[in-house]
C-alpha cells in the first residue's frame, strides 16, 4: 500500500518544472533533427537579439530569468560557436553589447520552425481559449513571484 504524503502532479511548481524540461528536451530533439546545434536556452537568448537588436548582456540576463554566471557561460559558448558577437559598450567598458552574427541569422528561420513544431506538439488538442487562460495565469504567477523577489531585494 502506498502512503501518499504529497501529490506533485497536483502542484503548479512541479508541473511547470517538468513541463519546462519536457519542452526543452522536445525542442532540442527538433533542433537536432534539423541539423541545428542550439539548446532552448541559447535559442531564448538569440530570439531576444533577433527581436530587440543589439542589447546589453545585463538585459539578456534580466529577460531570460537566469543568473549572471549562467548567462555569461551560455553567451560564451554561443560566441565560440560564432552565433553572437560581444562588443564593449563605448561609455562603460565593463558592459557588453551583444549582436547576432550572420551565422545566427542563417539559422533564424529553421530554429523558429523547430520552436513552432515543438509548440504545435505540446499544444495539440488544447483549445485556443484554454491556451490564452493558461498564459494569463502563468503571467500572473510570474508577476507575483517577481514582485516577491523584488521586495526581498530591497
Amino acid at each position: 500500500m502506498v502512503n501518499e504524503f504529497y501529490d506533485p502532479e497536483d502542484c503548479m511548481g512541479f508541473m511547470t518544472y517538468t513541463t519546462s524540461r519536457l519542452l526543452s528536451a522536445t525542442l532540442h530533439r527538433y533542433m537536432e533533427e534539423m541539423g541545428l546545434e542550439l539548446t532552448s536556452e541559447q535559442w531564448g537568448m538569440l530570439v531576444q537579439l533577433f527581436n530587440r537588436g543589439n542589447i546589453h548582456q545585463e538585459e539578456i540576463t534580466r529577460v531570460s530569468g537566469v543568473d549572471k554566471s549562467t548567462t555569461s557561460r551560455t553567451l560564451g559558448l554561443m560566441e565560440r560557436r560564432g552565433l553572437i558577437v560581444r562588443r564593449t559598450y563605448p561609455l562603460d567598458t565593463r558592459r557588453k553589447i551583444l549582436s547576432p552574427t550572420p551565422k545566427a541569422n542563417a539559422i533564424k528561420e529553421d530554429s523558429l520552425r523547430a520552436v513552432q513544431d515543438t509548440l504545435a506538439q505540446a499544444l495539440k488538442g488544447i483549445d485556443p481559449e484554454e491556451r490564452r487562460i493558461c498564459l494569463q495565469v502563468l503571467g500572473q504567477v510570474k508577476k507575483n513571484l517577481q514582485e516577491s523577489t523584488t521586495r526581498r531585494d530591497e
